[in-house]
């Protein structure tokens, strides 16, 4: 699956890119505080939306690497008959949340791209696009998880 490899390289670049623009603009907004005495209203706004960005895309690749909540502890004691059982409903209850999430995401951020954040001035479905996103994405990664295996060593970190 070089494609989806690729895929999870690109989102853990852009959400290192992202968490990086966090780190910057808080110490941005720090240091117009103390030491300029003035306040970067947009960093703070923008830092939260980097964040926000690098949450879903984090989530998506905690999808590949079987990194999201599961029940072990109740799946550890079935029978292996029950355990694939379990394992198939685990799939559909969370490709059925996940494209519940795409599509209600991705309305609620049609319905936002009219309003303005307040300090940055951006539309802000942008940011609410990051629900969609992540989301079709860590379906793309929750599918191949049905049909591949794929070890946490086998991805680049």
């Amino acid at each position: 699956m070089a494609v989806l490899n690729w895929l999870e390289t690109v989102i853990r670049a852009v959400a290192g890119i992202c968490l990086f623009a966090v780190f910057a603009l808080v110490t941005a907004q720090v240091a117009s505080r103390f030491i300029f005495n003035f306040s970067l209203a947009a960093a703070s706004e923008l830092s939260i939306y980097a964040m926000i960005w690098s949450v879903f895309l984090g989530a998506a690749v905690a999808f590949r690497r079987n990194g999201h909540i599961a029940m072990d502890i109740l799946k550890a004691r079935l029978p292996e008959k029950l355990d694939k059982i379990a394992n198939l409903l685990i799939f559909v209850v969370l490709a059925v949340f996940l494209c519940l999430v795409i599509v209600k995401g991705y309305e609620l951020s049609q319905r936002a791209m009219l309003q303005r954040s307040p300090a940055a001035g951006l539309p802000v479905g942008f940011i609410a696009f990051a629900m969609p996103v992540g989301s079709v994405l860590a379906l793309i990664f929750l599918i191949e998880g049905l049909f591949v295996s794929v070890p946490a060593e086998d991805h680049h970190d």
